[in-house]
């Protein structure tokens, strides 16, 4: 099923979404990950729906800057309390007063620091791969300063890689993730690449995004949001991903009440791709779970 598409204004800035489902079913809203976009989540989603003990009204926003989202333009950065601003105003202008979140990776990070935010508004997180970059002392701020700003005069400098075609961009994908299905590659490819004015090939996403974040990820940080979430949460771990073996998972996840964790196999980082069914099995019996009341 082919999803409906919208988009909000974020004080100024686009922020495209798409929704299946009806309108008054409870919502879930899924946030993708780095340089990803929002039609990443298409095979996980029609597993989903297949398995789900009751409907969904499933929202899947493109974060700025990625996607059919807009770009911050001259002058403008990415930081976090942006994405959070988003997400957030997505769910106002939908007038949503509580979402069950669902976020990879980055976005995963956007999910649980919402969910820290504005803790009676969300239901139910889900976390795949998504509790936070590894943690960094203060003492890592200034070499990070000095580097942002090197990439940032350097950026221009740099040209966008053109591909003769989509399938050439798809090849790109595989070669980051070989557990990607070459038809699984090529979908996203179609929906996460632009044509140039030259016929060529280039990606969505701001190429800005690949500089280096001038604000350090500090851990202590994200634990205060984690200590505030009241919701049931689930934690998704790929088999063969390098996160599963994080030496801080225990200390960064323990404010949490009531999470589940669950290892899914046949999948890395990138679980949603690499075994959506799998995932969709675990997601759906998590959320046919009575809300705590």
């Amino acid at each position: 099923m082919t999803p409906a598409e919208h988009s909000v204004d974020a004080r100024g800035l686009k922020i495209h979404y798409v929704e299946w489902g009806e309108g008054d079913a409870p919502p879930l809203v899924l946030v993708h990950g780095f340089l990803d976009h929002a039609r990443s989540w298409d095979a996980f989603v029609a597993a989903l729906r297949d398995r789900l003990a009751r409907p969904r009204r499933i929202i899947a926003l493109d974060c700025r800057g990625h996607g059919d989202s807009g770009w911050v333009g001259a002058g403008g950065y990415y930081h976090f309390p942006d994405y959070i601003l988003d997400l957030d105003t997505l769910i106002q202008n939908l007038s949503l007063p509580s979402v069950s979140l669902l976020g990879h990776s980055m976005g995963g990070t956007i999910a649980f620091l919402y969910a820290g935010t504005f803790p009676r508004r969300v239901e139910a997180l889900i976390l795949v791969e998504g509790m936070g970059p590894r943690g960094h002392s203060f003492s890592a701020a200034p070499q990070r300063m000095e580097q942002w700003i090197t990439d940032v005069h350097l950026l221009g400098q740099r040209r966008a890689v053109q591909y003769a075609n989509l399938e050439k961009g798809a090849e790109r994908l595989r070669r980051n993730n070989p557990r990607l299905k070459p038809d699984m590659a090529l979908h996203l490819a179609r929906h996460g690449m632009r044509q140039t004015p030259r016929g060529k090939w280039v990606w969505k996403f701001d190429p800005l995004h690949r500089t280096t974040s001038p604000q350090p990820f500090y851990a202590g940080q994200a634990q205060q949001f984690f200590q505030r979430i009241q919701c049931p949460a689930l934690i998704l771990w790929g088999e063969e991903s390098r996160q599963l073996t994080r030496r801080e998972k225990k200390e960064r996840l323990e404010g949490l009440a009531g999470e589940t964790h669950v290892t899914i196999k046949n999948a890395g980082h990138m679980i949603h791709h690499d075994n959506p069914q799998d995932m969709a099995r675990v997601v759906a019996a998590f959320l046919a779970r009575p809300i705590p009341g």
